[in-house]
C-alpha cells in the first residue's frame, strides 16, 4: 500500500504550529519515508480539499488541535529512498498559532506521539529544519541544513 501511495508525486499540507510559549506542535510519525521521526504534522491533500484545509485536517486528526487562519509559508519539495522505494512529496505549509493543549490520552492518525517543544531542543528530521529555519522559528546554519539532508540521501527545494 505504502508504495502504492508513493508511485506518483503526494501533494501535502503542512502546519507549522506555535504557541504563546514559541514551541511548536510536533507528531512521531509510525509510517511513511520518515517514520520514527519528531516532524510537523501534515499529510495529503485529498481530491476536492485544499491545501491549506489539508494542513488543519491533518493537525487536527494527528494531534487533536483544531486550528484556524493559517499565513502561507511556502511550498517545500523532498525527493528521496526509502525502504518501500522512491518518493516525490510536495508540501504546501502553513503557519497557525494556538495555545491548547494536547487532550489527555489522544491518539493520533500515523503517529507515536505528540509534543510541544522548542525546536532547538528536539532532534529535528533535516526537512523540518529549512521549514523552521524559513518560518523564522529555528537558528540553524544553511550548512548544517545542506549536510543533514545530504546525509539523509534527501534533495530539498523550497518555492516561496
Amino acid at each position: 500500500m505504502e508504495n502504492e501511495r508513493f508511485s506518483k508525486i503526494v501533494v501535502g499540507g503542512l502546519g507549522i504550529v506555535i504557541n504563546s510559549k514559541g514551541e511548536v506542535l510536533f507528531i512521531k510519525q509510525k509510517n511513511g519515508p520518515y517514520a520514527g521521526n519528531w516532524l510537523l504534522p501534515g499529510g495529503s491533500v485529498e481530491y476536492g480539499e485544499t491545501a491549506l484545509n489539508a494542513a488543519k485536517r491533518e493537525i487536527m486528526e494527528e494531534t487533536g488541535i483544531k486550528v484556524e487562519d493559517g499565513k502561507f509559508i511556502a511550498t517545500y519539495e523532498m525527493i528521496g529512498e526509502w525502504k518501500a522505494g522512491k518518493y516525490h512529496i510536495l508540501m504546501i505549509t502553513f503557519l497557525f498559532k494556538s495555545d491548547l493543549e494536547i487532550p489527555t490520552n489522544f491518539k493520533g492518525h500515523n503517529v507515536d506521539g505528540i509534543v510541544w517543544a522548542n525546536p532547538q531542543n528536539i532532534s529535528l528530521h533535516p526537512t523540518d529544519m529549512l521549514i523552521l529555519k524559513d518560518a523564522g522559528l529555528l537558528q540553524i546554519s544553511d550548512e548544517k541544513i545542506k549536510s543533514s539532508l545530504r546525509n539523509a540521501s534527501i534533495t530539498m527545494n523550497s518555492y516561496k
